[in-house]
């Protein structure tokens, strides 16, 4: 293995069900910011948890009627006076039966997803995500004639401030919108399938698949290429149309919310992000001028390749393995982790694994949480890389968040920018046991992380360029589409996905965040310098760094991202001036110089060669000359110096000498 090739695989699924239910949670339908502005500044809480092994934790086929008889005492309850005993409890009831719901409706994606083929698992999948919008917005709006009868003052101290305006102000979906939400679901089940399955084309050979492709070896490189390039286009035509169908529903769910485009709502309602759409292009802007740069020298430095393959080595490793490595790495980082990673184990609330034979299991790594019992769920699809080790740190990272979160998922918001400095924090804070985890393996693992998030910082702005600029033009066609794609991807002056002839991209289809969770992405990027910011200062204060990071965690998941930042003493990533000065202490804790501007990136027949020592460059050579002529040049001047010095003390002494005689 090389240097850098593994950046060519976004491998974050990042909450991947957490994210699909997110566009349709109740908290995202509406007040967001009220929400966000109302809250406290302390800790989100401590659930109490239900230790309780997944085994033995019953799944069964959602009754909605529990729940509307609750609502419908409830609003009888509230028509009478003095009745405040009987008001909590029915809204007590209401709200613990919406946790249950949620948490059968999170277990009925991860059964999909273990096998996306299989129908009954897709129907009732299908129907739970129905069924928890549809019985969201009922609930809400039951509570909202709670909050306009005599009991607001008693249910509003039982919400809390943060949640009471929301019921408050909330607005009840249309029937055109229930049927939107459906709709976005039933096209994302079918992109499940299409992106899950094989592609064909016919060409002068018959038809073509990339499983037939596998198969053939004996195709030389030009066959090759032509079979290979010809199935990239028809799978871009395929998932690519279907995108377009989802961008179609999208803009229509914006004008009902009241939006002029999809962009402005997804950042304004749902991901509740206290940064605007202006911000994030003036931050992709920087990012071309700061952390571009950075990310091209790095390219060239010197990691051993003996370290990269005893990261090799790692696609040996059992669940097991990982699993041991990782939950020793956090009990070091800070010993409450620890426990949590135990508690996680000993409940087996995890499923990591690679698909079997005849099972097309979600190719995605996501956490999802199950308030029913306080506590929540990790998926991994393993790629048997060192990568895997990776994605057990990230996902562990929202693990806790969810294990130190009480908001009840009617009034859950999620804020994705802290979410994900959770779980890439996390990440960054175990490279300090990275020699323990990986022995000599140590170097390329500590490399690949600070790369991985120089990595997800473009990636995410190429991504939210590409996703403005299509839900600004929605009815753009897919051929411009893949030439947007590729414009976006030149003025990062990068490689980052394939160009074809035409002077295109294909393969931005392949990014599955696209489809489940529109304009999601910048909040990787964001996150990945605030994880960077956290790293540099381990460098100096671990155990400020890991106070920082466990006082990120019980913040909850839906706390505002500028603000959270600020609180915890990071940067703001969107003052320019402070980006520069991150990107400079990563260049100094590199190695680096200072002032570098930041050589090209390596072409793409160069980069496999990117790991190359740098004594074979040719400029390398007259580099160290050039140095060691600097250095005699200091040498003979310090002699200098010295020699005149010794002469001015012998003359004084010899005119002292003189004047006492």
């Amino acid at each position: 293995m090389n240097k850098g090739m593994w950046k060519r695989n976004l491998r974050r699924g990042a909450a991947l069900a957490l994210t699909l239910v997110m566009s349709l949670s109740i908290a995202a339908c509406g007040a967001a910011q009220e929400r966000l502005a109302a809250r406290a500044a302390g800790n989100a809480g401590v659930m109490a948890h239900e230790a309780v092994p997944y085994s033995r934790r019953p799944y069964e086929h959602y009754d909605p009627a529990v729940m509307e008889q609750a609502m419908a005492d409830f609003e009888q309850a509230c028509a009478v006076e003095g009745r405040d005993e009987e008001v909590l409890r029915l809204y007590d009831a209401i709200v613990d039966e919406y946790d249950r719901l949620a948490t059968l409706t999170y277990m009925a994606q991860l059964e999909y997803d273990a096998d996306v083929s299989d129908e009954q698992a897709a129907a009732e999948q299908a129907y739970t995500t129905d069924i928890y919008s549809e019985m969201g917005d009922k609930a809400a709006a039951c509570l909202k004639k709670g909050m306009n009868s005599s009991y607001k003052e008693v249910l509003t101290d039982k919400m809390g401030i943060e949640n009471a305006p929301y019921i408050e102000y909330y607005r009840e979906n249309t029937g055109e919108l229930t049927e939107l939400n459906r709709k976005e679901q039933e096209l994302l089940r079918e992109y499940d399938k299409l992106a899950a399955g094989d592609f064909t084309v016919e060409l002068e050979g018959g038809q073509w698949s990339y499983s037939r492709l596998e198969r053939e070896p004996d195709l030389d490189d030009g066959q090759y290429a032509e079979i290979e390039d010809a199935l990239v286009r028809e799978k871009n035509r395929v998932l690519g149309s279907k995108f377009r169908e989802l961008v179609q529903v999208r803009r229509r769910i914006a004008e009902l919310k009241g939006y002029d485009n999809y962009a402005q709502y997804s950042f304004e309602a749902a991901y509740g992000r206290d940064y605007t759409l202006q911000d994030a292009e003036e931050l992709c802007a920087d990012v071309k001028t700061s952390i571009v740069p950075l990310n091209n020298d790095i390219w060239h430095m010197d990691v051993a390749q003996e370290s990269y393959d005893s990261l090799d080595l790692m696609e040996e490793s059992s669940t097991e393995d990982i699993l041991a490595c990782v939950g020793r790495t956090v009990q070091s980082v800070n010993p409450e982790l620890g426990e949590i990673f135990r508690y996680m184990q000993d409940n087996e609330l995890y499923d990591i694994r690679s698909g079997e034979d005849g099972q097309d299991r979600m190719d995605n790594n996501y956490t999802v949480g199950f308030p029913s019992y306080g506590d929540a769920f990790i998926f991994i699809n393993r790629n048997n890389t060192f990568t895997d080790y990776q994605s057990l740190i990230h996902e562990f990272g929202h693990f806790s968040s969810y294990y130190y979160n009480s908001v009840p998922e009617l009034f859950q918001g999620y804020s994705v920018d802290v979410c994900e400095v959770q779980s890439q924090g996390l990440e960054m804070l175990s490279n300090q046991y990275a020699v323990d985890m990986f022995g000599e393996g140590a170097e390329a693992f500590e490399f690949e992380s600070v790369t991985d998030m120089l990595y997800v910082t473009i990636m995410s702005c190429m991504l939210q360029e590409f996703e403005e600029a299509v839900y600004m033009e929605p009815d753009m066609s897919l051929e411009d589409m893949n030439r947007t794609f590729k414009e976006i991807q030149d003025s990062y002056h990068g490689w980052y996905y394939d160009v074809y002839d035409e002077g295109v991209c294909y393969d931005w289809v392949d990014v599955s965040h696209l489809f489940y969770s529109p304009l999601y992405y910048m909040g990787y990027g964001t996150s990945a310098l605030s994880a960077l910011d956290l790293w540099t200062i381990s460098r100096s204060d671990w155990d400020g760094a890991v106070d920082t990071y466990m006082g990120l965690l019980h913040e909850g998941l839906d706390a505002p991202y500028r603000g959270t930042m600020y609180r915890c003493g990071l940067r703001d990533v969107f003052d320019s001036r402070e980006l520069e000065s991150l990107a400079g202490d990563v260049r100094r804790l590199q190695g680096l110089e200072q002032d570098g501007e930041g050589s090209e990136v390596p072409s793409q027949e160069d980069a496999g060669r990117a790991g190359t020592n740098l004594e074979g460059r040719p400029d390398s050579g007259l580099r160290v000359v050039g140095l060691l002529v600097m250095a005699g040049i200091c040498v003979i001047l310090v002699f200098q110096i010295m020699i005149l010095c010794t002469g001015f003390v012998i003359i004084w002494l010899l005119v002292r000498k003189k004047r006492e005689e």
